[in-house]
């Protein structure tokens, strides 16, 4: 397969070709959708947190704040700290796939 078929198939527009309407969706959409998200895992967290650790471990209910601290506090000591970054397995992932398609060509 050629470059220029490899780039028809995964082209993607760049931030300058989008229309004006496409942009304003997209930051109203993440202006949205981002606390909506954030709000949703909050509750979700406390809903499971007081429907099963209480009765587990007989520990106390929690509240929303608590249910978002402990997010946090997961995210810090399972991931790192980095928030909305790939780590280091997906990175070498890409350049072994990357490497694969070059020699296939």
């Amino acid at each position: 397969m050629s470059d220029s078929e490899m780039e028809g198939r995964h082209h993607h527009k760049s931030w300058s070709e989008w229309s004006g309407g496409a942009k304003a969706l997209l930051v109203a959409g993440i202006v949205v959708g981002v606390p909506v998200l954030f709000t949703l895992c909050g509750f979700v967290t406390m809903w499971l947190w007081n429907a099963l650790m209480p009765g587990i471990f007989k520990l106390p209910e929690i509240g929303f704040w608590q249910a978002i601290g402990l997010l946090v506090l997961a995210q810090i000591l399972f991931k790192g700290g980095h928030v909305g970054r790939a780590g280091r397995g997906s990175w070498k992932r890409h350049q072994v796939w990357k490497h694969m398609r070059e020699e296939g060509s």
